[in-house]
């Protein structure tokens, strides 16, 4: 996909220069908590590198461009069997070209298809046991007014509530993200970027990059390759930040609205962010920026997860028996899934701390 590979040359380029990074005071978090989780390892052969996962129900959701049909369900009770299949890539009727996996919520989830400004709303039907998905609906986006000037488009849209959508957009101050209707219209732009300092936004879009989370009204953000954490929520058809914070230090420069990584200091990198009624996940690999490499599992996966509560406390870190680069959270908040390389790709299950609920 394109935006991948826009997103690794960004990293390249602005790590490869080293910097007198910002000077600011220690901002490193400790956790309440430390665990380390063993993974159970299903049976299930996954012809896949890359993929996006959420949990519906007993089923586990695998969206990846990779295999054919592009959705595949897969029932947990039944040690990952693979049930049913369901769309294409293409451009006709239940096909896509580049679909994005931005969430779910009871037995719907969401495919963002990027370059076409539109929302998949799917469906997962379980009928006298036999397990399909069907297209609900599909969005098409209106994303901008008419004398507004943006750089890009809205995307990764994703369910708010039953009334709302939001989407990054990575326009500046107070337009970083977008709110939306139940109709993908837009209402109003929100949210400040990560760092006070005005950057380009072709930079913005790049290297401020991340991703969301949101239901029930709450909109959780984390950047890419800052250690950086913001949580809003709606009230009164307007989105309020309650609050941000960087959980460790961050190291980095602007020049001439450039934003520049120290390659010796900028550490972590967020690789997904996950949350539930009771926490936010964030899977982090724990490994100098300038360390990435797609090419070797240890230094392209992580075995790092950060758990904070919903007002920005530091809960628990767990650290994980195997790397994974993408992960989703059971119905009931005691499960999370991953996709590790064993070394083949196959899907694994670690059982979450119950004191962190306690």
């Amino acid at each position: 996909m394109s935006i991948v590979y826009k997103t690794v040359v960004g990293l390249t380029i602005s790590i490869l220069v080293s910097c007198n990074s910002s000077h600011k005071q220690d901002m490193t978090i400790r956790f309440q908590e430390e665990h380390f989780l063993k993974h159970t390892a299903y049976d299930t052969e996954l012809f896949i590198k890359q993929g996006q996962i959420t949990v519906i129900d007993s089923f586990l959701i695998l969206v990846s461009i990779q295999q054919d049909p592009l959705c595949k369900i897969y029932s947990i009770p039944q040690n990952m069997k693979e049930l049913y299949g369901y769309g294409s890539i293409g451009n006709g009727p239940g096909e896509f070209l580049q679909p994005l996996l931005t969430y779910s919520h009871n037995n719907t989830f969401g495919l963002n298809e990027i370059n076409k400004k539109e929302l998949a709303v799917l469906q997962l039907v379980n009928e006298n046991k036999n397990v399909s998905i069907i297209e609900s609906r599909r969005l098409k986006a209106v994303t901008k007014n008419e004398k507004e000037k943006v750089f890009r488009t809205d995307y990764y849209f994703a369910r708010l509530d039953n009334e709302h959508y939001v989407s990054l957009l990575y326009e500046g101050e107070n337009k970083f993200f977008s709110l939306f209707d139940s109709t993908l219209t837009l209402i109003c732009r929100f949210g400040e970027s990560p760092i006070p300092e005005e950057v380009s936004p072709m930079v913005a879009v790049n290297r401020l990059q991340g991703r969301v989370a949101a239901s029930d009204g709450t909109m959780v953000f984390a950047t890419t390759y800052l250690p950086y954490l913001a949580c809003y929520q709606l009230n009164n058809e307007a989105m309020e930040k309650k609050w941000n914070i960087f959980y460790n230090q961050p190291y980095y420069a602007v020049r001439n609205e450039d934003l520049l990584y120290d390659k010796d200091k900028s550490f972590g990198q967020m690789m997904n962010l996950k949350k539930d009624d009771h926490f936010i996940y964030l899977l982090y690999l724990d490994q100098l920026l300038s360390d990435y490499d797609f090419n070797e599992i240890n230094k392209s996966m992580a075995n790092v997860i950060l758990v904070f509560d919903y007002d920005g406390n530091a809960i628990a870190k767990l650290h994980l028996s195997c790397r994974i680069n993408r992960m989703a959270l059971s119905n009931d908040g005691k499960k999370l899934y991953g996709i590790a390389h064993l070394p083949e790709p196959t899907i694994v299950e670690f059982n979450l701390p119950l004191t962190m609920k306690q």
